[in-house]
């Protein structure tokens, strides 16, 4: 058998194993198993398992995944989520969809402090979701607009999807976090021009939507108030921009100075211990997803197919712009039915070659593949944030968010076809 037909058997059984339900990292890990040893034997397999798990574990990048995952939890904790709102909605509650609005800000406040969509979304649903309700706000607009805001946490840094393109990609992680900011800033704005025109153009919503304007003194005290946002997203990305510390260690400081804010404001200790607990059991499902990938990758090179495809798609000529878009697209089937992390790690072994060969920038590469996943993430029938957004709030129904998805899907659309056609607003930032 050909390495090219071995290579269609070790994806096609990926393929099937997937839709058997298996879980994606056991899949991963067994078909690239079999592929190892189909093409390489015993040995080459035995050698493979006994190493890549330990230096998958031992790298120490790798630190900054359950770093970023306690700095949110503990922020969360400490009532950040709260004070973000609090603080958005005196700004903007009195115009038009102003709550809503508000509530999209939010969530890119904790954004800067939780590096995760779900705990995003999951948090600011808690806040945000009773009082859009109580102000008259339908049930499908309030549940979107929080299940799409949250997909800014892995945009907007510190951001654990980039850290995984940067693992898979070896892009350096700082250049990553400082390209995402500004589509971050653009995505927001967008997303709050679409909510002001959804609810301008509906009397009834723009009439029950809009909130007293407060005073500036009032809105400068509920800025005050959200100080420790400002303070862990400086810690961050300003350790990291002057060059002061490295990925990991400012994720450390983070973690600390998160993690000291949360004491002063009486987290107990149990709520601690719940914290490493939980970014402990999600950096151990993260690591036995890259594991499983790191075994697939392998077994993928044995076939030669990555570097295939890169001298095809070379032959073929084609404009950079068309084949970038070409490459996004298989995202947009990909976010329907599997998760922004396995969506990442599944598909770099291949496509990154590509990218590499025809010369796009792997910065901007990197934030339009996480743009995909924010896409993936609000997109049935996998869409985790909306079940998350209904998990928190009963009073919702998936199908009432759904419902209220379809205008936020083409403002992504918009703002990847903007980052797209004016690549400098991703580079301006690193260049």
């Amino acid at each position: 058998m050909s390495p090219a037909e071995h290579g269609f058997w070790l994806v096609s059984g990926l393929f099937v194993l997937l839709a058997l339900g298996l879980p994606i990292a056991m899949s991963l890990l067994a078909c690239g198993l079999i592929g190892i040893l189909a093409v390489q034997g015993w040995g080459a397999a035995d050698y493979l398992l006994g190493t890549l798990p330990y230096s998958v574990s031992a790298e120490f990048a790798f630190i900054v995944i359950p770093l970023f995952l306690f700095m949110g939890h503990m922020a969360f904790s400490a009532g950040i989520s709260e004070k973000g709102f609090r603080a958005a909605t005196v700004w903007l509650g009195h115009i038009p969809g102003g709550l809503a609005i508000s509530a999209i800000v939010a969530c890119a406040a904790f954004a800067t402090v939780s590096g995760s969509s779900i705990a995003t979304a999951a948090t600011i649903s808690r806040v945000a979701i009773p009082e859009l309700l109580k102000a008259g706000y339908s049930k499908s607009l309030a549940g979107a607009c929080v299940a799409t805001g949250g997909t800014l946490g892995v945009l907007i840094p510190p951001s654990t999807i980039m850290v995984l393109y940067s693992i898979a990609t070896e892009t350096p992680i700082p250049e990553l976090f400082m390209a995402g900011i500004i589509p971050g800033i653009l995505t927001v704005l967008i997303y709050g021009l679409g909510i002001y025109l959804m609810v301008k153009r509906d009397p009834k919503m723009r009439s029950i939507t809009v909130h007293p304007r407060t005073g500036f003194k009032e809105r400068l005290r509920a800025t005050f108030m959200s100080w420790e946002i400002l303070l862990l997203f400086g810690i961050v990305m300003g350790t990291l921009y002057t060059g002061i510390a490295t990925a990991t260690e400012a994720a450390g400081f983070g973690a600390l100075a998160a993690l000291l804010i949360a004491i002063s404001r009486g987290t107990s200790w149990k709520e601690i211990k719940e914290g490493l607990r939980t970014s402990g059991s999600s950096t151990a499902a993260i690591f036995f997803l890259i594991i499983g990938a790191g075994v697939f990758s392998a077994a993928l090179a044995t076939t030669q197919i990555p570097q295939s495809l890169s001298v095809w798609v070379a032959s073929l000529n084609l404009n950079p712009t068309v084949l970038l878009i070409c490459l996004l697209i298989p995202f947009l089937v990909l976010g329907c039915f599997v998760d922004a992390a396995s969506m990442v790690l599944l598909t770099m072994p291949v496509i990154f070659p590509i990218v590499k060969q025809a010369g796009i920038d792997p910065i901007l590469f990197g934030i339009l593949v996480v743009k995909m996943t924010e896409i993936g993430n609000i997109t049935p029938p996998v869409g985790l944030n909306v079940f998350v957004v209904a998990t928190t709030n009963p009073v919702l129904t998936i199908r009432e968010i759904f419902k209220g998805i379809t205008p936020f899907f083409f403002m992504e659309l918009l703002v990847v076809a903007l980052l797209i056609a004016f690549p400098s607003i991703t580079l301006i930032a690193v260049r």
